[in-house]
């Protein structure tokens, strides 16, 4: 696979017309561009890949019965010569993508604008009529991705809660209106270096678990030209998010107030602060990304803080503020 020009939207042209009936003496050209939608935008950009091998079939339309085939060459192209005008219908074999990708749609461009349609016409005078194929991941809510299998690649759109430079893990947390999940050994495409609460994002990764919890892992993620309002975190006791309300709040961003701490420690290279509202303790990790002022945080001081909850592994939860700005110290 080879990264997608960006002349493969300028080649496209169909025009419009009914079938005049040439034969196969005024036989055309159909081009079919397979693409793989790397980056989840549904249109071809320059992260995407040109998808070499697929197997393409031409049907004439309203018949079942397969008119050519064609396979994609290395600019992933399906090349159909000596077609007579007329109606056709495009189809990409399953077979030839592989388990994990599916056609997610077959277009064609009219005046300038694509068109969701598997069904192509070659008419007189046009010498080549181009359809694109976009093949993409599978995609689901987060809380369906939270309950599949290990180690199916899948897609996500979704919004931020804490950027991948807030800590020193290579994670991040993203939410839906569905539930929140955690990313791990994140990267970021599109030159980004960072990314924000509040991106709507993308996200291509491997459902897999850390600490107990699933998680998508080598995660991929788009920002997507979307704005959002910031999060906004959920009002819990200290005693709810320790148990994460017995797990369906993990990897969720919550607020906790009123909260005095007990104790602290250095868990080298990271900083633990226990604390508690009445409901019960709660320990929260301070990321050594993160310069925060240690010494402020004195056994007896009260508090409020916002963060992501993050399993222990053992049936437990600490929250992780993501910014100095997330605490507040009375």
């Amino acid at each position: 696979m080879r990264k997608l020009p960006l002349l493969l939207l300028a080649t496209a042209c169909v025009s419009a017309g009914s079938d005049l009936g040439f034969g196969p003496d005024e036989a055309r050209v159909i081009a079919v561009d397979v693409y793989l939608d790397r980056d989840g935008t549904r249109t071809p950009t320059p992260a995407d890949t040109l998808y070499r091998g697929a197997r393409v079939a031409l049907f004439i339309r309203n018949s079942a019965d397969t008119f050519k085939t064609a396979t994609t060459n290395q600019i992933g192209r399906a090349l159909f010569t000596g077609v007579p005008t007329g109606q056709y219908r495009v189809a990409v074999v399953p077979s030839s993508i592989g388990d994990s990708i599916e056609v997610q749609a077959i277009s064609i461009t009219v005046g300038g604008i694509p068109i969701d349609t598997n069904e192509v016409k070659v008419t007189f005078p046009e010498d080549t009529t181009i359809a694109f194929a976009r093949l993409g991941y599978p995609e689901y809510s987060v809380r369906e991705v939270r309950n599949l299998p290990l180690g199916r690649r899948v897609f996500i759109r979704g919004v931020i809660l804490a950027g991948v430079q807030s800590f020193r893990d290579t994670t991040s947390h993203v939410t839906d209106s569905s539930l929140a999940i955690r990313l791990t050994r994140v990267s970021l495409k599109g030159g980004l270096t960072g990314n924000n609460p509040g991106d709507s994002v993308s996200v291509i990764g491997i459902t897999s678990t850390r600490a107990g919890q699933p998680t998508l892992d080598n995660a991929n993620i788009s920002r997507l030209p979307l704005s959002q309002p910031q999060p906004v975190p959920l009002p819990v006791s200290t005693g709810t998010a320790a148990t994460a309300a017995n797990g369906g709040l993990d990897a969720a961003l919550v607020r906790i107030t009123g909260a005095v701490i007990s104790d602290t420690a250095t868990i080298s290279p990271d900083f633990r602060v226990t604390v508690s509202d009445g409901t019960g303790s709660l320990r929260m990790i301070l990321d050594a990304n993160i310069p925060f002022p240690r010494a402020a945080f004195a056994p007896g001081r009260s508090m409020q803080a916002v963060g992501v909850l993050v399993p222990d592994g053992i049936g437990g939860w600490a929250m992780k503020p993501r910014a100095l700005g997330d605490v507040v110290i009375n």
